[in-house]
């Protein structure tokens, strides 16, 4: 499982974000995503708002990671995320779930959710997070 963590933690990296070949050999040509925010992406759409991202600052803390088999060479990646701003403060706390398959290229994003939680523990940094 380690290795779709270790996908999932490259997607929340700017370098990987802004790296339009990185993002496709990770997402799914039939990619799906609800966003946080309740909006709904596909992976063109996701492509323009990654190729757009600026440098903000801003990194992702991630923990709590749980892995479900839901069938062969496919599993669904259960975690718990926030957004962590220059200065050190947290905000945008999300429940977050993913489903990844073993596809010809690697392992790649299928659907991925974000949903806003309250607040929770923080755990320190995520020892699997580049």
């Amino acid at each position: 499982m380690n290795n779709i963590i270790e996908n999932e933690i490259a997607l929340h990296q700017y370098e990987v974000r802004t790296n339009r070949e990185q993002v496709l050999k990770l997402l799914h040509p039939d990619f799906q995503e609800v966003g946080e925010s309740g909006n709904s992406y596909n992976l063109n759409s996701i492509l323009e708002l990654l190729g757009s991202e600026q440098p903000s600052g801003n990194r992702i803390h991630s923990q709590d990671y749980e892995s479900i088999k839901l069938g062969p060479d496919v599993y669904l990646l259960l975690y718990q995320s926030a957004t962590v701003d220059a200065e050190g403060h947290f905000s945008h706390f999300a429940k977050r779930s993913s489903i990844w398959m073993l596809t010809e290229t690697g392992w790649q994003m299928k659907y991925h959710q974000g949903t806003p939680c309250e607040r929770f523990v923080l755990e320190k940094e995520n020892q699997i997070e580049a």
